[in-house]
């Protein structure tokens, strides 16, 4: 058993992009309270949340999320649903925006997530990396929050 830990552990290690030793990239924290909106949503469902965050590095600012599609797993017998979407990110220094797809538990109100930043302007132009997002819905099911963590690599 600890023979398949240790050589997964050493394919994950392997497998990492070199990218994260990177000195021009950083890992943002950041905490993000929202809800569901229908001014200005942009999603084929009518599926929209806004809201701010705020984490380290000076980064806060507003947050919109517009979903795709809510789609069914087929093989999860709980129920769970796929949602692919964009997220974009205001801050004062720039713009990132992430196509992302989480996981939403409709039975328990939790999600998680993984994306990939598609675009930013400003101090963002031209970063790449990674988001990490969980969360869940308030009882009323109109808002949320949402834990984000990100790994950024700046262009310069």
């Amino acid at each position: 058993m600890k023979s398949r830990i240790l050589t997964l552990c050493l394919l994950i290690f392997a497998a990492t992009p070199t990218a994260f030793a990177n000195p021009q990239c950083k890992s943002f924290f950041a905490v993000q309270h929202d809800q569901l909106i229908t001014n200005g949503c942009t999603s084929p469902i009518g599926f929209c949340a806004a809201g701010t965050f705020s984490g380290n590095h000076g980064f806060q600012g507003t947050f919109f999320f517009s979903a795709l599609s809510f789609d069914p797993i087929l093989s999860d017998t709980l129920g769970r649903l796929a949602v692919p979407g964009t997220s974009i990110y205001t801050t004062n220094d720039g713009v990132l925006t992430i196509s992302d797809v989480s996981v939403f538990d409709t039975q328990r109100g939790t999600f998680a997530g993984v994306g990939r930043i598609t675009t930013g302007t400003g101090r963002f132009a031209g970063a790449t990396g990674d988001v990490f997002t969980t969360g869940r819905v308030s009882a009323d099911g109109l808002s949320f929050t949402t834990d984000m963590t990100a790994q950024i690599c700046f262009a310069n």
